[in-house]
């Protein structure tokens, strides 16, 4: 079986390996991380977490595999009822979403826990490619280019806001980004800033979660300008992990910190990788998602088509999100609550990863394949030229 899916593989065999890679990092970092849950809640099986990792894992790739293969122009045609299917959604959410780690970004479907801000996710990178490439004759326009584009950008990260501020504010950036890059006229952009402020400036005066998001804010500032100002307790632990782990690392497993750290197998999973494997390995982790972005945004020639756009839009969001929590964990942004992609453990998160991978990874095939088709073209009039 895993010979016959590996002689299928199609795409770009860099972002392949970068995704493995990434996955092995997530198995030895899932694995130390949990231990202390283990013995908390499993008894001391400290295989067990890892072991439903792995198989997350194992079905993420099959569904990267299975989503690879489609032709990512069907997404466009579906994207309008994913789109009528992710609004009421989130309207949802605001109005019924339970408290899961203090926050309303949670309904349960089935039994199982789920973020609608996941399918959002998708839903507005695809329709946001689709109309910008629809577009690309009067994309400097306002009414016809800009408006259109702003309308779906302010709704879905509006209704997402209220309960999940970071999410929004990431999806908000790579839609910025998408925009620039179909074409958009740049003070267009600077406007799209301003209503981004102003929308910040309501939020923070109305939304229930604006006392927490002023308190991280307030958090940290102070540990910015006051050095003496220890912060709070999972950003002292997170900071105690990466001075232990110092250039190279204590070694795997060999992490102290995970018996003490809020969400070490999650939200501050990136501080344990520091502690085991050195910023020399928390660089390459780094590195390996930066690669991702790198091929994902090259996967095109720079030009206005929906695979392009959608390609470097999904990118956007996979990486932003990563370097976003990369940044809270080593102090450089406040708190979040953001996952880092394929290495917390979490199935959703797992889920809507993969199948974002294996849309880039469709767009990949497709660029390769007609790339192949142009050169046996050349070929062939060269032959019958001869």
């Amino acid at each position: 079986m895993l010979t016959w899916i590996l002689h299928r593989l199609r795409g770009d065999k860099i972002i392949w390996i970068t995704v493995f890679l990434i996955s092995a990092v997530s198995a030895l970092a899932i694995y130390s991380s949990t231990s202390a849950l283990a013995y908390r809640l499993k008894g001391g099986d400290t295989e067990a977490f890892v072991l439903r990792h792995l198989v997350l894992l194992g079905a993420g790739f099959l569904i990267m595999f299975v989503v690879h293969l489609i032709d990512y122009r069907v997404y466009a045609r579906v994207v309008n009822v994913m789109l009528a299917i992710t609004i009421p959604l989130l309207i949802y959410t605001i109005a019924q979403g339970s408290e899961i780690n203090e926050s309303a970004r949670w309904i349960t479907v089935f039994g199982q826990s789920f973020q609608p801000s996941d399918l959002a996710k998708l839903t507005l990178m695809i329709f946001l490619a689709k109309l910008l490439t629809q577009r690309q004759d009067v994309i400097r326009d306002f009414t016809e280019g800009f408006l259109p584009a702003l309308f779906w950008v302010v709704i879905i990260c509006g209704l997402i806001a209220p309960a999940d501020l970071s999410t929004a504010a990431i999806m908000f950036f790579a839609s910025v980004m998408v925009m620039f890059i179909a074409g958009i006229d740049l003070k267009y952009i600077g406007m799209l800033m301003m209503v981004a402020v102003m929308g910040l400036s309501i939020l923070f005066s109305t939304a229930k979660r604006s006392g927490t998001w002023e308190s991280r804010i307030g958090e940290y500032k102070e540990r910015i300008v006051n050095v003496n100002y220890d912060g709070s307790p999972q950003t002292v632990q997170a900071h105690i992990a990466i001075a232990k782990g110092g250039l190279w690392g204590n070694g795997p497993g060999k992490s102290t910190q995970r018996n003490f750290l809020p969400q070490a197998y999650s939200d501050y999973v990136f501080a344990i990788i520091i502690e085991e494997y050195g910023l020399i390995g928390g660089g390459f982790v780094m590195l390996l998602y930066l690669v991702l972005l790198m091929r994902a945004v090259s996967i095109v020639t720079v030009s206005k088509t929906f695979g392009a756009l959608l390609a470097a839009g999904l990118a956007f969001l996979l990486v932003l999100q990563a370097l976003v929590n990369m940044g809270v964990a080593v102090g450089l942004l406040p708190i979040t609550g953001l996952t880092l992609p394929l290495i917390s453990m979490g199935g959703t998160s797992i889920l809507f990863s993969s199948i974002t991978l294996g849309i880039i990874l469709s767009v990949s095939r497709d660029a390769l394949e007609q790339k192949q088709k142009k050169k046996r073209g050349r070929q062939k009039d060269k032959f019958q030229f001869a």
